[in-house]
């Protein structure tokens, strides 16, 4: 469908040099047409909304996944270097002809295990990170292809041109694809 161009309106916005499209004259068909237009242009900017604020919130998440992850570093490091210190002691302790408390050798064990718990929890915060990262990064592309398709709106109605509102719809496709894919 493709109308004619033709004088938007010969009325300006007040203080401007901008037509007024809500004076515009225009066949029932066309008005018809501009209506699904706006109603289109209305459900894009909803869908990047919301895919902007997912976006922003997996952003956050991944933020606070990897503090939880240097956190878990900084623990890891801390017993190494308790479990540092006790080895150097158990092995000095012999040196010197003192015994071996067995308390301390089943802390350095007890420090080893800690050790591994923890970088475990550290990996698993970063993989936890990284998926929160490639949910933004999909549902920024979202909010992309949603805001380009708004964009083709505009011009769908400036020009009347419904090969743009195809477009249009087709952006809003493409930005509900990625909408879906950063919610999985």
């Amino acid at each position: 469908m493709s109308f004619k161009l033709k004088r938007i309106s010969e009325e300006k916005i007040p203080g401007t040099d901008i037509p007024d499209v809500t004076k515009a004259q225009a066949d029932p068909a066309e008005k018809r047409w501009m209506s699904r237009v706006a109603v289109t242009t209305a459900i894009l900017a909803t869908l990047a909304s919301l895919a902007t604020m997912f976006a922003t919130n997996h952003l956050n998440k991944a933020m606070i996944e990897e503090i939880k992850a240097a956190d878990q570093w900084a623990f890891f490091q801390a017993k190494g270097i308790k479990l540092a210190v006790l080895e150097s002691r158990l092995e000095l302790l012999p040196a010197l002809g003192k015994p071996i408390a067995p308390e301390d050798t089943a802390r350095a064990e007890r420090y080893k295990k800690e050790q591994e718990e923890i970088s475990g929890d550290a990996r698993a915060a970063h993989g936890r990170a990284a998926n929160h990262r490639a949910r933004q990064g999909r549902l920024s592309n979202g909010s992309t292809a949603f805001q380009i398709a708004i964009a083709l709106c505009a011009v769908a109605l400036l020009t009347r041109k419904n090969v743009f509102w195809m477009l249009a719809l087709a952006g809003g496709a493409v930005g509900l694809v990625f909408f879906a894919m950063g919610l999985v």
